[in-house]
């Protein structure tokens, strides 16, 4: 028998959609145990209430409505938060998702995976408005973070609970669950989807949505090698801008002894040195305080820096 298993859904405008997503999604689950969880990320159609209709004749299904229109990620992280399936599945509620693929998808959760990745085959969608932005997106990730994945920026993805409740999601973060997931030491794959046309309604996607989520790229990067250790990033800052200050200043003080250069005719050049040591220096300051504020925040807070597995 299948574990528990949550699917959310974040929603947002979709009334032309959902009624046919839920019902494709009782077909495709009947043979096991779930819970669908559909977050509205405040709708200004009739998405509410068709989805109240659900839950009042469906036990299995279960609403969050948010105040307002607060972004996949925490439409995300509200529907995780709220689901009691121990296997949860995240999807897009516009149908360009196919249910069917659920099953696949969760298979690998059973043999010790954390997270299995969507790994989209035939789009259905725009290859230049979102094919091309997507594969960029994973090139970056696979570059940058040493992830080795086809496909793990798409929306529909199936984790274990426990990954969200070590994971933050903000911002754009839930694109980038697999590289926190995998940092944090959980074991990730991927499985082939397939993306469907959308059958109605208008996409959300905007290509403003591709340089945020070059930010959160660039945030995520940070965080895993920094995090616990920010002083490695001041001190290679804060040496760098020393030895350039230093090198500036030690330069004109050798055209001064040999060449008897007049140096206030540089004085430029000498303020820029001098700057830059006391940057620097600063920098490296900084540096053995954000080290001492994220230990005194692990120590404090009992934050642990590894997952336990198993205790035999």
């Amino acid at each position: 028998m299948t574990k528990h298993l949550s699917v959310v859904l974040p929603v947002h405008n979709e009334e032309k959609n959902i009624e046919y997503l839920y019902n494709e999604l009782k077909e495709a689950l009947k043979d096991i145990e779930y819970e669908l969880v559909f977050v509205d990320d405040g709708s200004r159609d009739t998405s509410f209430s068709i989805m109240e209709s659900f839950a009042a004749k469906d036990k299995n299904v279960k609403i969050v409505k948010l105040l307002s229109n607060y972004g996949q990620s925490t439409a995300l992280a509200a529907g995780c938060e709220h689901a009691t399936g121990e296997n949860i599945v995240t999807m897009d509620s516009d149908l360009q998702h196919d249910p069917k693929d659920i099953m696949s998808l969760i298979e690998p959760l059973s043999k010790g995976y954390h997270v299995v990745c969507g790994w989209r085959q035939k789009r259905g969608d725009s290859f230049v408005k979102k094919g091309l932005p997507s594969r960029f997106a994973n090139f970056l990730v696979n570059k940058m973070l040493k992830l080795n994945l086809h496909d793990s920026v798409g929306g529909m993805k199936a984790f274990k609970k426990r990954v969200v409740e070590v994971v933050p999601m903000y911002g754009d973060m839930h694109r980038y669950l697999p590289v926190l997931a995998k940092w944090k030491g959980f074991r990730i794959t991927e499985r082939p989807i397939k993306v469907r046309e959308r059958k109605a309604g208008k996409t959300h996607y905007k290509m403003s949505r591709l340089f945020r989520g070059f930010l959160d790229l660039m945030t995520v990067k940070f965080f895993i090698s920094y995090s616990t250790r920010p002083f490695h990033i001041f001190a290679k800052i804060g040496f760098v801008s020393f030895i350039i200050g230093f090198g500036i200043g030690f330069y004109y003080l050798l055209m001064k002894i040999f060449f008897g250069v007049f140096l206030m005719q540089e004085i430029a050049s000498l303020i820029l040195s001098v700057m830059l040591i006391v940057l620097g220096i600063n920098f490296i300051c900084f540096g053995f305080i954000a080290d001492m504020i994220s230990f005194d925040a692990i120590s404090s807070r009992k934050r642990k820096v590894y997952l336990v597995e198993k205790v035999v």
